[in-house]
This record gives C-alpha cells, sequence and structure tokens, in this order.
C-alpha cells in the first residue's frame, strides 16, 4: 500500500467520478478500483462497519466518523481431553501434529478455538457511502499465436464480488509473474477510456474476485516481424556473442505493458515456445524474448581515431547463422556511414544519432562499416 499516497489525489477524484456515474445506474453495487498493487473499494456501510485486516479508510459520506480498535480475546472450548500423541510446547500453548492448540486454563484443558486478534471499527452517525484503500491489484499479460495477440487481466482482490475497474499508467505496470490458484473468464471487451492521464478499463460486474480470476480481455490481429537484434558495441572487438530474439509488432493501438506467453508451430503442433517482455505499446512496439541460437556475432574493431572533437570508428562486423538481422547504430552525431558490401544491408531508421540497418543473413557474412561520432 506504500504507493498509494502518491497517487492519492487523482485516485480519489477518479473514483468519485466514476462511482457517482456507476451508482446512478445501479446504487446498491459497490465499486472496486484496482491499480498493479493495491485497489480503492467504494461501498455503503451501516453505522457500525468492521475494517477488514489490511484495510484503511479514506473517507466516509457521513458528518460524523471514527474507528474504534480493540482486541478479541482468545476463545476456548472447555472442557477437552488431550488426545494422544506428538506435541510441540511454544510459550505454554501445545500444538498437536493436526495444528490443533491446547492450553491449560482454571477449569482445565482447553482447545483453542479461536485465536485473539485485533479488530477495527468504522462508527458512523449514518448510514454512507466509505472508501477504503484495500490489499489487492492486478497484471496484465498477452498470449502471441503467430498474428493473433490475446489481452488478459489477472485480478487480485479481497472483495469477492463488486463493479470493477482497472487503472494503469505508463510506466507503472511491473512485470512479473505471479503464481496463485486462478479462475479463467470470458468476458466482453472492456470499455476502455482515459481520464486524468490514465487508461481506465471497465469490465463491469465481476463475481469470484477471490479466486484470482483472469480474464480476456481483447484479441487483436497484428502485423508482426522477427528480428535478431544486436547493439552493436563497436569501441572494442569482441568475440562471438548471441543476438537478442525480438519480435516487433503493429497493434494499431496503445497496450499497457506485460508479459507475453509466445506460441509457434513446431513440427505441426502449436506449443508455447518462450516468455517475453512487452513494454508500453503505442501502436508499435518490440516484444523482447531472449538471446538467440540462431544468429551470433563479432565485432573486429581496426582502427579507433580521435581527431577534431571527432571520434573515427573502422571494423568487421562478423555474422554467422540465419535470419533478418537488426543491427542498431548509437552515437552522437553519427556522420560519414559507410557500410560495405553495399548489396547487403538496408538502412530502416537513421536520424543524427542514432540508425537502425536490416541486413539478411544466411551462412556467413563479414560486414565492413565505418563511421564518426562527436566525442562531446
Amino acid at each position: 500500500m506504500g504507493k498509494l499516497p502518491i497517487f492519492k489525489f487523482y485516485l480519489f477524484f477518479s473514483i468519485i467520478v466514476l462511482s457517482s456515474m456507476l451508482l446512478a445506474q445501479n446504487q446498491s453495487q459497490d465499486i472496486l478500483v484496482l491499480f498493479s498493487s493495491n485497489g480503492l473499494f467504494y461501498t455503503t456501510v451501516d453505522k457500525e462497519y468492521e475494517v477488514p485486516e489490511g484495510w484503511r479508510v479514506l473517507q466516509v459520506s457521513s458528518s460524523r466518523w471514527y474507528i474504534e480498535s480493540y482486541t478479541e480475546n482468545q476463545k476456548y472450548e472447555i472442557p477437552v481431553e488431550l488426545p494422544r500423541g506428538i506435541y510441540e510446547l511454544n510459550d505454554n500453548v501445545a500444538i498437536f501434529e493436526n495444528g490443533e492448540k491446547y492450553i491449560q486454563t482454571p477449569f482445565g484443558i482447553g482447545r483453542i478455538v479461536k485465536e485473539s486478534q485485533a479488530k477495527n471499527v468504522l462508527k458512523s452517525s449514518d448510514k454512507a457511502e466509505a472508501l477504503f484503500a484495500v490489499p489487492g491489484g492486478f497484471r496484465i499479460y498477452y498470449v502471441l499465436k503467430e498474428n493473433t495477440l490475446e489481452q488478459f487481466f489477472e485480478i487480485r482482490s479481497p472483495i469477492d464480488k463488486a463493479y470493477v475497474v482497472l487503472s494503469t499508467a505508463p510506466e507503472e505496470n511491473n512485470v512479473r509473474l505471479m503464481y496463485s490458484k486462478a479462475v479463467a473468464a470470458e468476458s466482453a471487451m472492456a470499455e476502455e477510456v482515459t481520464a486524468e492521464g490514465r487508461k481506465i478499463f471497465i469490465l463491469g460486474y465481476q463475481e469470484g474476485l477471490k479466486n484470482g480470476v483472469n480474464i480476456r480481455n481483447k484479441v487483436l490481429n497484428i502485423t508482426r516481424k522477427d528480428w535478431q537484434k544486436i547493439n552493436l558495441q563497436y569501441t572494442y572487438t569482441y568475440n562471438w556473442q548471441p543476438a537478442d530474439y525480438v519480435i516487433e509488432i503493429n497493434t494499431g493501438e496503445e497496450l499497457p505493458a506485460g508479459q507475453v506467453y509466445i506460441y509457434s508451430n513446431v513440427s505441426g503442433r502449436v506449443m508455447p515456445i518462450g516468455l517475453g517482455t512487452m513494454p508500453d505499446v503505442n501502436k508499435q512496439g518490440e516484444i523482447y524474448v531472449s538471446k538467440s541460437w540462431q544468429l551470433y556475432h563479432s565485432w573486429t574493431l581496426n582502427k579507433l581515431t580521435k581527431l577534431g572533437g571527432r571520434v573515427y570508428i573502422v571494423g568487421d562486423l562478423n555474422l554467422k547463422g540465419y535470419g533478418s538481422a537488426k543491427v542498431i547504430l548509437n552515437g552522437k552525431s553519427i556522420k560519414d556511414l559507410s557500410i560495405t558490401p553495399q548489396n547487403t544491408y538496408k538502412i530502416l531508421k537513421s536520424s543524427a544519432d542514432y540508425y537502425e540497418i536490416e541486413i539478411p543473413v544466411s551462412g556467413t557474412a563479414k560486414i565492413s562499416i565505418s563511421f564518426s561520432y562527436s566525442e562531446q
């Protein structure tokens, strides 16, 4: 919940706007707004409402409210017979091998049926609407099969049923794996809007959220190009190393970052072959898959000369394998770029400080490259 104060203002603003709109349609519907690692829950509370562990009250619509805290004592079943078996003793508590706990009381041996527990009760002057910060969150992940990209939401929630809204911003979704008991669900595509600089996915009313629901949100037909990517380190000689296997995609729309489960046709069977990482995509993007066995590269630096504030590079890029190599050349104010043989390459992108160069490879190749860049 540590990130919540940073977002507090616009999270609160977003939830009030959304809740006002949705409650007008259904006054009894609870609203759950989830972010990548926390959430907000908007619900109706009676004059007394027990606040679950890990929840925090942010706002209540009544004229007067407060939190009353107390500790609920242990509860025992008395008397009981101590079953024969193996026990572990911990602070005068006998823990049986099945996990049951026993303790000596003034009235004999008792079995602990409920541990002492801290309780927080929201006390309100009226029945009211309350906003809670709650644990939970979601992740976005994808499945790529040839030219089809499927988007999924994995939801973690302390509430079992609610009207669900997901909120994300660029560079906010941590790409990570989460292993949990989960239930797959099919749903119509979420309504997608932008508000306060955030992308909002309105999933509508959902049930079974505590089980860890996975929802397929959309299926996109995309165009793709598989590359063997080489970020050329040209200031020193290096030996053979694998290229990066990346997939360039054109989605036609913005997509938040997420992990991508990549499937391929292997010997007539479609099967998962890897797990890739996709950053935020603005209609076009790149999925990093792994290092590649398909193409290796090495670089021989023949000459490095510094003259008049510029550095002059002459070297050979050695390639072995097959596929389309994308060579990335970075440098400040690149000039005088020369590549030979001249019929072996195509410049895909170029700017003052950046070049993308395509080189088809089948077998082995030696590409001579020379250029200069600014030292300053």
